[in-house]
């Protein structure tokens, strides 16, 4: 296991990263909260295009909050009658990359480089009825970052949005 830090604010978060199966956690993840997802009639979706036994070096923890954070800006957004999460994990170089999609109301091409800076709102009269702070996808870049991968995201208006972010292998 190995230790870092950052500061976040005024605290340091420990980091503690270690080796593993990273399909085999989304699918733990997914089944955690599949009761949630359940209940809010959301339908989860998970695509791999990679061998299911891939290690990758993340802190689970950490990992779990930044999953937990692109989840709930999605269900913020998401409206239209069905309601689909979607999940993808494939390889891509050195790195996998994992991709959320959600079918929501997507983000104006103008506020998408800036979705990841801390407090900004890409709609502030709909984030006063949906709420939140302008802090859960700056802490996923924050998290990403400290993971030594990158975070990014597509979006259309009307079609969804997909937050995609990579992660290193433990050997390659």
């Amino acid at each position: 296991m190995i230790y870092f830090f950052f500061k976040a604010g005024f605290k340091k978060i420990q980091f503690n990263f270690e080796a593993i199966d990273i399909v085999h956690y989304i699918k733990y993840f997914i089944d955690e909260l599949s009761w949630d997802f359940e209940e809010q009639d959301i339908k989860v979706q998970c695509k791999v295009d990679v061998d299911t036994n891939e290690l990758v070096i993340v802190d689970r923890e950490k990992l779990k909050r930044v999953l937990v954070n692109i989840i709930q800006n999605s269900l913020k957004h998401m409206k239209k009658g069905e309601k689909i999460i979607r999940f993808s994990v494939v390889e891509r170089g050195h790195n996998i990359e994992i991709e959320i999609n959600d079918y929501g109301d997507g983000i104006d091409p103008a506020s998408l480089p800036y979705i990841f800076d801390r407090f900004y709102r890409a709609d502030s009269a709909r984030n006063t009825v949906t709420g939140g702070s302008g802090l859960g996808l700056a802490i996923a870049k924050q998290i990403i970052s400290e993971h030594g991968g990158e975070i990014w995201a597509a979006s259309e208006i009307g079609k969804g949005t997909s937050i995609f972010f990579t992660l290193r292998y433990a050997k390659k």
